[in-house]
């Protein structure tokens, strides 16, 4: 392996997405985490999203292999079936690990082995590793979707006013530094499409996030106000906005989540592959 990381400029993301196109939804996974950073850098200033994308000496369009580094956190993909996936691995060995304090990954069950590879020969020490079910509808099934409004509550975006109480119920804030994790959240709710459900007073009862990969996340309720459907409507109504924006729908839930499991195939998700979510700390 003698190659190095070569920065895909920005003037090329538009043509680097166009390539997960192909036997759609297949790639849909790497569609979604070009298509929000390609939107993201076109509408927010470089301060705020630092964010920057490298292949093997330039090799992107044979392979489809990239590596995208968002501060904590690293996004891979690779269609290199034919050499086992190679390029990735390759790529994965030549990133600068040590230069992390934490880094989180989430990536595909198919790309599983070739960062194993290289957390074997770099020692590295792996402090989360979930699994999760990929879940996927298309938009033309989510767009069919009826959705009740309970009784006395209204659908809005969440806005940045509920920050503190989204983080204060988030599942993953134990597991990532409160700085990251808080800035990671309002990032999301200030960037990308959310959806709340609200009483007559204003107050949020149950939401859902758009995370920075494109995927329907961080669907909670109010512990008061548990067991009243209020989740699965909500979900169902963002499912059904994002089809009319024109996208599809997939969420990653953790596969020993029962519940949330059985929620979203009620609601009409389908489970196409596994999920893994990663955290690697510096010892």
């Amino acid at each position: 392996m003698g190659g190095s990381l070569v920065e895909i400029p920005f003037s090329d993301w538009p043509e680097l997405r166009t390539l997960y196109r192909r036997n759609w939804p297949e790639h849909v996974f790497a569609f979604g985490i070009i298509s929000n950073y390609l939107r993201w850098k076109q509408l927010h200033s470089e301060a705020q999203v630092n964010v920057k994308i490298f292949s093997i000496d330039g090799t992107w369009r044979e392979n489809g292999t990239f590596l995208l580094f968002d501060e904590f956190e690293l996004y891979f993909y690779s269609f290199d079936i034919a050499s086992d996936y190679t390029s990735l691995t390759e790529a994965l060995s030549l990133v600068n690990w040590k230069s992390f304090h934490e880094i989180s990954m989430d990536f595909l069950e198919k790309h599983r082995t070739a960062l194993d590879k290289v957390i074997f020969a770099k020692e590295l020490h792996v402090t989360e590793d979930s699994t999760t079910n990929f879940y996927y509808m298309r938009r033309e099934e989510a767009s069919k979707l009826i959705v009740e409004i309970p009784s006395g509550t209204k659908f809005n975006r969440v806005s940045d006013k509920y920050l503190d109480n989204i983080y204060k119920q988030w599942s993953l804030k134990g597991y990532i530094s409160e700085t990251s994790g808080y800035n990671l959240l309002k990032r999301l709710v200030s960037f990308n499409e959310s959806i709340g459900l609200f009483d007559k007073c204003g107050n949020l009862l149950s939401w859902c996030l758009r995370d920075q990969s494109g995927a329907v996340s961080n669907l909670q309720t109010n512990a008061s106000h548990l067991r009243n459907g209020f989740g699965r409507a909500v979900c169902s109504e963002f499912a059904r906005r994002l089809a009319n924006l024109g996208d599809d729908s997939y969420a990653y839930v953790l596969s020993d989540n029962h519940k949330s499991c059985k929620l979203f195939e009620s609601v009409g998700f389908q489970k196409t592959t596994n999920l893994h979510w990663m955290i690697i700390k510096r010892v």
